[in-house]
């Protein structure tokens, strides 16, 4: 991308100018001096690396931070911002203050730990909270027996939606209570807790989702506005806008005849079950496009962090979305990772982005494409990964409550690819594959300590099809680290295609380490 905005904070840098206007500069000079909102007590400051640390005084102001044996001076610039970096600093579970002064003022972050800061995005299923899933007694008994979670810090990022780069959130940091962990992301939870458990350190997860969120919610103005990427998007959005405020005015109304009902109903104690009348989308809706990423991701930059996971994508599942994800979301992690580092000037940052590929559900016959396309979002990209879900979705339910392993694969996929520890992070991946007679024999990476059935039935879920392209059920063995598949109804194979439906039927094929195998296909027919 090109002509990427700069952070509000860096007087000495231009903004670039876009069509779109540009998050203005703080024009408001403040009496007292301030810290960012992510700089509250009980937070986590990401080790090993430089650390800005940014907020507001008196125009012209200047400023000391102090941290253990640091001190950082700087001075406001004209309207009041101002910004320093921090020494990089080893992980610590013993609680520091963080302190910034500036004349008679003061403002402080104090029972800060140092260690992991990971960014938790995406829409309801990141949001979906640890109370609502199948092992939040997991969590609760673990806060009442023992102190494993103590060295996890939550900082929850209020929804929001806005055109223009946003400067602040009204957040703060808090420990794990069973209030703050119900009301949490699971998988963030599940992720910060295998991460801190098998690390060793304080983990600081940052949560910024909503449900119902496209990709193009989180990218940024200059994508939208110029990426070949988002023509969709912005064709999409120009049809939603040709009638958007007729729409609009009809749901108004509808929704006050709503309330009225509802408010009737409960005075006269009588049950009311109707839902709600949908918000159409319009000009300032909160899920309008770059509406996330300006008013819930750009005010967490620069913050120091490890990397991203992301659980995202059922909003795209519907052609054509489907078919540009991969490319949407490769822009949408150069956003991520240039703006970062623009508010500091670096050049990039690099950090990983991590996503979960989308579970069995429903009967939606794109599901399949938009998988495919998560797995070459992998295969592509620079430092991006995904963890696979196809066993532990729920057929009826958009929204599955066993969340666990999920969080759990992440923190091995971020525990091998970011931490370097020498383990297995990931089920088979499709590889090649070779025709041998009527059979196909089919090869895979990350196959661990080998292949397996895991409940010891023959291996399900397998299609293969001739020149035809006509996909029949298919018998699967697994010979060493490859699985030959044949049918008799197809004597001259050419291609084979697994778990390749919305909603596969019991999963069995994993490696030894139990972690299942991504679907795939073999050839490479145009999708619709």
């Amino acid at each position: 991308m090109s002509n990427r905005r700069l952070h509000p904070f860096r007087p000495t840098l231009a903004i670039a100018s876009l069509t779109l206007a540009m998050l203005p500069l703080m024009n408001v000079c403040h009496a007292d001096v301030a810290l960012h909102p992510l700089f509250t007590d009980h937070g986590v400051l990401q080790q090993d690396m430089p650390v800005p640390v940014w907020g507001t005084a008196d125009a012209d102001a200047e400023i000391i931070v102090r941290w253990g044996e640091q001190i950082k001076e700087t001075t406001a610039d004209s309207d009041g911002n101002w910004m320093t970096i921090l020494d990089p600093t080893p992980a610590s579970t013993e609680g520091q203050t963080l302190t910034v002064d500036s004349g008679d003022q003061t403002a402080a972050a104090r029972h800060l730990l140092v260690g992991e800061v990971w960014v938790c995005s995406g829409q309801s299923n990141m949001a979906m909270s640890t109370s609502r899933t199948d092992d939040f007694e997991t969590i609760t008994t673990e806060l009442k027996n023992t102190s494993n979670l103590s060295n996890i810090r939550l900082f929850r990022v209020p929804v929001a939606g806005a055109d223009d780069r946003q400067e602040t959130v009204d957040a703060k940091w808090t420990t794990v209570d069973e209030h703050s962990a119900g009301s949490f992301s699971a998988v963030g939870l599940y992720f910060g807790r295998a991460l801190s458990r098998d690390r060793n350190v304080p983990v600081g997860l940052i949560q910024a989702a909503n449900g119902g969120t496209n990709a193009y919610s989180w990218i940024n103005n200059d994508t939208y506005l110029n990426d070949p990427v988002a023509q969709v998007t912005r064709d999409h959005w120009a049809s939603l806008m040709t009638n958007a405020s007729t729409q609009l005015e009809k749901y108004k109304e509808n929704k006050a005849k709503w309330l009225e009902k509802a408010k009737q109903a409960r005075e006269e104690g009588t049950p009311f079950t109707q839902r709600s009348p949908r918000e159409p989308m319009h000009a300032t809706h909160v899920k309008r496009p770059t509406g996330h990423y300006n008013a819930m991701v750009a005010p967490l930059q620069p913050y120091a962090i490890r990397g991203a996971i992301w659980y995202q994508g059922e909003a795209n599942s519907r052609p054509p979305f489907c078919f540009q994800y991969k490319d949407l979301m490769l822009s949408l992690v150069d956003d991520w990772r240039t703006d970062w580092a623009a508010a500091t000037e670096d050049t990039r940052r690099d950090f990983p982005f991590y996503l979960v590929q989308l579970p069995n559900y429903g009967n939606g016959p794109s599901w399949p494409v938009i998988r495919e396309q998560m797995l070459q979002f992998w295969q592509q990209g620079d430092h991006t990964g995904m963890v696979v879900a196809i066993d532990v979705g729920d057929p009826d339910d958009i929204h599955p409550r066993n969340k666990l392993p999920i969080g759990e694969r992440l923190s091995l996929f971020a525990r091998a690819n970011t931490y370097g520890e020498q383990i297995v992070y990931s089920g088979p991946i499709y590889s090649d594959h070779k025709v041998k007679g009527s059979e196909v024999a089919i090869e895979f990476k990350h196959v661990g300590d080998g292949l397996k059935s895991s409940d010891g039935e023959d291996l399900r879920n397998f299609q293969i099809a001739g020149d035809d392209g006509k996909f029949v059920d298919a018998t699967a063995r697994i010979e060493s680290n490859q699985v030959v598949v044949s049918s008799p109804d197809v004597p001259k194979p050419a291609a084979v295609r697994y778990a390749w439906s919305p909603n596969p039927n019991r999963i069995n094929f994993v490696n030894e380490q139990g972690l299942p195998a991504s679907p795939f296909r073999t050839d490479d027919a145009p999708l619709q």
